[in-house]
């Protein structure tokens, strides 16, 4: 078997969100409870299982989890996962690969030290959000939120919050166990706010409010830099970890009806 620790979407190559890459044919004897399991042990952010769809099939597909819980999509681990299997030099330049809940193509392709993919915008009816709702969770004020609230997705849904500055923004101490609660009731991946930095029109900070322990805050969240892509119709630049001492980028773009999101992608954890 074969493990391999990854930093994804790093400002530098020291930096980035965590996964650890499992790929070998001892996976197929593998539980679903084996994998959480071991991703709880890993004490890592995400785990990413690469798995074959029969012995002689040369279709791959990457499951996801994170210490918590399974999940449909992870994009940090999908860049660590494709690095992984271009290092093994059996693949071209052009990478395709299937989420293994949703069965959700994945494209990749890289530039030097950055790799992105490509997915579909997700189309579904996602619950609205009252603001005064979101600031209870986040327990903020009302007034410091800005445009409606908003679930959006591409692959992982996320409740979108625009809030008024990054003081307001880094300064956020949420109800984590509730935030995690609406999600479970309402089929949503979590919260992610974010403000404008000033820098651009289409340069933001953020903060992905998901675990239920905030020691596990992401310093990196692909899906969340997708989603909002999607709802600001815009190409992005999102800056993320600053508060965690851990500064990433993150860069997201629209093109024929999927979006593009990646960074630099190093190995080691």
């Amino acid at each position: 078997m074969n493990i391999e620790g990854y930093k994804c979407f790093g400002a530098t190559a020291l930096n980035g969100n965590d996964a650890v890459v499992v790929s070998g044919p001892e996976l197929s004897g593998w539980s679903l409870q084996d994998r959480q399991q071991f991703t709880i042990d890993q004490n890592a952010h995400a785990c990413v299982f690469v798995d074959t769809e029969g012995p002689a099939s040369d279709q791959l597909t990457l499951d996801f989890y994170y210490p918590h819980a399974r999940s449909p999509l992870c994009l940090h681990a999908s860049l660590a996962a494709a690095d992984h299997l271009w290092n093994t030099g059996q693949h071209g330049r052009v990478l395709l690969l299937t989420s293994s809940m949703r069965k959700q193509p994945l494209a990749f392709d890289r530039a030097g030290d950055n790799i992105f993919v490509s997915v579909d915008i997700q189309q579904a009816d996602f619950p609205s959000v009252p603001a005064s709702d979101v600031a209870k969770l986040l327990r903020c004020d009302a007034g410091v939120l800005m445009l409606p609230p908003e679930v959006a997705s591409v692959g992982s849904p996320k409740l979108l919050v625009e809030v008024a500055s990054e003081a307001v923004l880094y300064s956020l101490q949420p109800n984590l166990d509730a935030i995690a609660e609406w999600g479970r009731a309402n089929g949503v991946n979590g919260c992610f706010v974010y403000a404008r930095t000033g820098a651009s029109s289409n340069e933001y900070a953020g903060r992905n409010f998901n675990h239920v322990d905030p020691a596990m805050e992401d310093a990196a969240t692909g899906v969340a830099a997708g989603a909002l892509s999607v709802r600001l119709d815009a190409d992005i630049t999102l800056y993320q970890g600053r508060n965690l001492d851990n500064p990433c980028v993150i860069r997201a773009s629209r093109t024929a009806g999927k979006i593009r999101v990646g960074g630099r992608v190093a190995t080691g954890r």
